[in-house]
């Protein structure tokens, strides 16, 4: 049976917002007013360590895409949980017994080093704001959101303004999954992370539309394919979808057979700066992007990355340099329609290391890789991706400077 959330919402609708501190004009809206339809939430991007951050509450937590849960640091004085309780049991929690009080332990994971802790699973109040898919319309408080204690250790390797980390996973104590839960939204959630640490992308909890800005106002999501999300037993947290293939400058790379399905198969993470592919699929398609590239002037390679050019001899198009197009060759159309290949251009297929030195952003994670691909952070700027749970399936728009538009452009101001 799934846990039942208590549920304590406040809003106030004010002439700011939790973003900005430019006035917004507004109306005051009657308690009688539509319920909520979606909450919105800035993304920074992280110089030092090109990790994502997400604002809550006016504080940082790292946008952990397969993350079970919420977690960060607590004062000494925390509400706990019950170990009898159906949040222990959704967030697999521990008991721990003190003074013959038996209390609910979880255990928190920093997904960049891979260390784990254990931590008293808590309730915290989350601030944000909601929003009519154009602007921000009124500060929300939630109350009573599952969260785990952790040590402050446990940052590690974090943006140095990271305070916690907020999982987005497929886990029963998500922060969307709770969100979902406790504002009665539609079973989805959108990203869209900046390509610069100048100004935010923007996350979405609940039903679009997501609109950007210039040149013309329009809703991101009308121009999204989809493809089937899958189960990942090694990760069930994590979002997993199958590729039948992939290509450079359309021509199919030769993988080995099976290459894409086998261990933890395709899934996304922006705990990763860049793309990890293990060691199988890596070289073949390396060697592809290579070829297809030999005429482009090389200069020694910069770690972690094995291919890199003379940038200076590179043309510049809408879409970032002019080198092949990769494609991800999607499956099966999933639920809704769509289907297609997740195309990758120079934006997003090239990173800037040097003035003069631009790299392929993809990186060999060797034979122990968890995933034959796993997509990293760089590869999902200024794109639009939609995680559609009631419909089990992935939006997602190709680099939205096609339509000269970023993941910068929604506005936050109201103005």
């Amino acid at each position: 049976m799934a846990p039942t959330f208590q549920t304590c919402i406040h809003l106030i609708f004010l002439g700011t917002t939790l973003f900005s501190t430019a006035p917004i004009h507004r109306r005051f809206v009657q308690a009688s007013s539509p319920s909520i339809q979606a909450l919105v939430a800035p993304i920074t991007k992280d110089t030092e360590t090109s990790l994502y951050t997400l604002s809550l509450s006016r504080k940082q937590y790292l946008l952990d895409l397969s993350g079970p849960l919420l977690w960060s640091p607590c004062s000494a004085a925390h509400p706990t949980v019950p170990c009898s309780s159906g949040e222990c049991a959704a967030a697999s929690g521990a008991p721990k017994f003190h003074n013959r009080r038996c209390t609910c332990t979880a255990r928190p994971a920093n997904p960049v080093t891979g260390e784990r802790a254990f931590g008293d699973l808590t309730r915290i109040d989350i601030a944000t704001n909601a929003t009519d898919g154009k602007t921000p319309t009124a500060e929300v408080t939630v109350h009573g959101l599952l969260s785990s204690c952790a040590p402050e250790s446990l940052l590690r390797s974090f943006p140095s303004s990271a305070t916690g980390d907020a999982g987005l996973g497929r886990g029963r104590v998500s922060l969307p999954t709770q969100l979902f839960s406790k504002l009665s939204l539609k079973r989805q959630f959108a990203i869209c992370l900046p390509s610069t640490a100048a100004a935010p992308g923007v996350a979405f909890f609940g039903n679009g539309p997501y609109g950007l800005m210039p040149p013309t106002p329009f809703d991101a999501s009308a121009i999204l394919s989809y493809t089937r999300l899958v189960k990942n037993p090694r990760n069930p947290s994590a979002y997993s979808i199958r590729l039948r293939g992939i290509a450079v400058n359309q021509e199919a790379v030769r993988l080995p057979p099976g290459a894409l399905d086998r261990g933890g198969g395709v899934t996304l993470d922006t705990a990763l700066p860049y793309t990890v592919l293990r060691r199988d699929v890596y070289r073949p398609f390396v060697e592809a992007f290579a070829r297809a590239t030999a005429l482009i002037p090389r200069v020694p390679s910069a770690r972690p990355f094995e291919v890199c050019f003379n940038s200076s001899a590179l043309g510049f198009t809408r879409v970032g340099y002019a080198v092949a197009p990769v494609d991800l060759m999607t499956t099966t159309k999933a639920r809704g329609g769509g289907g297609g290949n997740w195309t990758v251009f120079g934006s997003n297929s090239l990173a800037q290391v040097a003035p003069d030195t631009a790299c392929l952003a993809f990186v060999d994670g060797g034979w122990a890789a968890p995933s034959a691909v796993a997509v990293g952070g760089f590869q999902m700027e200024n794109n639009l991706l939609l995680f559609d749970e009631a419909a089990s399936r992935l939006g997602f728009s190709g680099t939205l400077l096609f339509t000269r538009t970023t993941c910068a452009n929604f506005n936050f101001s109201g103005n």
